[in-house]
């Protein structure tokens, strides 16, 4: 992997994102501090980073607050943490870093999708403002969105200090950089990069909808140091933090997801004003109760499985670099690819309906995972009949189920932990059990864990439920069961339908 030299010192990258690869998305490295070098306050825009220190001792702030680690301390900073470093030793600071994008919001509300409120002839700034508070403002990221004519939908306000002290953008509409957004909204509209008058970098990231040039998101403000060797900056910026190239990368990248998530709600505001225009034509109240029902369940069966949880990401990283104290580096190395091709996996299928041996492979990842956690303690059986492979199933289905014993079943049970899954075929149905002998279920809270399933609720199950009632309508049933000798088992019963007869009613 590369090497890159910064001012005060170096990182040796071990594992890199690539943007022609936006899916895998974490970097790993070996940051190097040098003796006596300055790690120049800088704001983690758009990432989340693990730091866990090998070697050396430093002075660090964090969001102001100093601190003076000891090897083998741990740190999480979430996107938006300040970060600075002071190295007054005589010796190397040795870091591992892992760094992961975290791209706003987690997923758009079922409500908020639902409550757009009047269709707007503004679309973009409607679909600005409707993804603001969950797509941009958790950034805390420097950026301009323009509209065609040039004028600002919105700007927001955590610019660099070296923006404010030489043209305040905020406050001066003579900036430099304010009338660059323009030169993006002709074709070809693609991404495009440049350097302001004082030395800083800028991103131009295109919104197009329905091959339409809608507005320019402006972003970036940072120092590269391939500007620096280049002599195209100013004096004044030897104060600033030489960004690496993967930071610069990560904020390309959420640049082009905030166009995303612009775009996408953009499309659900044409796809209201088309179903209000059908609406309008029909007469009979049940049938137009029909309608509406599909359209809210296909809505939040695809916003469900957008959702991402960084959450159970850094939790699992954090028991990943607890590892690396006492154990070799492949392990953990390992540990992290399979943590990857999870969120691949999430974020790759675009399908409703996947075969069924992807879910049975995307389990399994997730279990080794959960090995991470319980090692000798869980003990895990898993038995799936090879006839089932091709078999369509909604996606992201199985996984939650099992995810649910972890949850509910385990978090009071010391003993050890036992989970089994089979999955075999019985005539015209496929029968799957998810049995786990954690805490168990009482016969009031069980009937109603039951009764509530097929409700539409925001639980898990009903959620999964939902899903199944889609792909299979009402020839399918699921179930929950608990003993108090024995544990809690889920038992799905599914149609057994071959792959070509699937795809035609699809």
């Amino acid at each position: 992997m590369a090497v890159q030299v910064m001012e005060w010192g170096y990182i040796d990258w071990k594992h890199v994102k690539t943007e022609n690869n936006p899916r895998q998305n974490m970097n790993i490295g070996i940051v190097v501090i040098e003796p006596g070098r300055h790690l120049a306050e800088h704001v983690h825009y758009g990432q989340e980073q693990l730091l866990y220190v090998l070697q050396g001792r430093g002075i660090y702030y964090i969001n102001g607050e100093r601190i003076e680690p000891e090897p083998g301390q741990i740190f999480y900073m979430e996107a938006g943490s300040s970060h600075e470093v002071y190295n007054p030793t005589d010796g190397q600071i040795r870091e591992l870093l892992v760094s992961n994008p975290v791209y706003g919001a987690e997923e758009i509300s079922i409500d908020t999708l639902v409550n757009l409120g009047a269709p707007s002839d503004d679309t973009l700034y409607a679909a600005v403002e409707g993804v603001r508070q969950q797509s941009i403002d958790p950034l805390n990221l420097p950026l301009t969105i323009y509209d065609t004519a040039g004028k600002t939908v919105l700007q927001t306000s955590c610019f660099p200090d070296y923006c404010t002290e030489h043209c305040n953008p905020l406050a001066n509409s003579g900036c430099p950089c304010r009338g660059m957004g323009q030169s993006n909204l002709s074709e070809p509209w693609e991404y495009r990069q440049f350097v302001c008058p004082y030395g800083l970098t800028l991103y131009q990231q295109p919104i197009v909808h329905e091959n339409r040039c809608i507005g320019v998101i402006q972003g970036g403000y940072i120092l590269l140091s391939t500007m620096k060797s280049e002599g195209k900056t100013s004096d004044r910026t030897e104060e600033l933090y030489d960004t690496p190239e993967s930071t610069a990368l990560s904020i390309r990248m959420l640049l082009r997801r905030i166009a995303e998530h612009i775009v996408s709600f953009c499309v659900f505001s044409d796809a209201r004003r088309v179903l209000e225009a059908k609406e309008r034509d029909i007469d009979d109240a049940q049938q137009y109760s029909k309608r509406l029902e599909k359209n809210l369940k296909a809505a939040q069966n695809i916003v469900t499985d957008l959702r991402i949880n960084h959450h159970f990401l850094f939790n699992t990283l954090n028991c990943m670099a607890g590892m690396a104290l006492d154990k070799d580096a492949e392990e953990l190395y390992d540990a992290i690819i399979d943590l990857s091709k999870m969120f691949r996996y999430t974020t790759k299928t675009k399908e409703q309906f996947v075969p069924f041996s992807h879910e049975a492979a995307y389990l399994k990842t997730y279990l080794k995972l959960q090995k991470l956690r319980y090692e000798d303690s869980l003990q895990v059986d898993i038995k799936i009949n090879a006839q089932l492979d091709d078999w369509l199933v909604p996606f992201n289905f199985l996984q939650p189920i099992v995810e649910n014993a972890f949850t509910h079943g385990f978090d009071t049970n010391n003993l050890k932990r036992r989970l089994s899954i089979t999955a075999q075929p019985s005539g015209s149905k496929v029968l799957i059990s998810i049995y786990n002998n954690g805490a168990v279920i009482d016969y009031s809270t069980l009937n109603r864990i039951n009764d509530s399933l097929p409700s539409g609720s925001e639980h898990g199950l009903s959620l999964i439920y939902a899903k199944l009632k889609m792909r299979f309508g009402p020839d399918f049933s699921m179930n929950v069961y608990s003993d108090e000798r024995i544990g809690t088992w889920i038992i799905l019963e599914l149609p057994y339908s071959y792959q070509k007869e699937v795809e035609n009613d699809d």
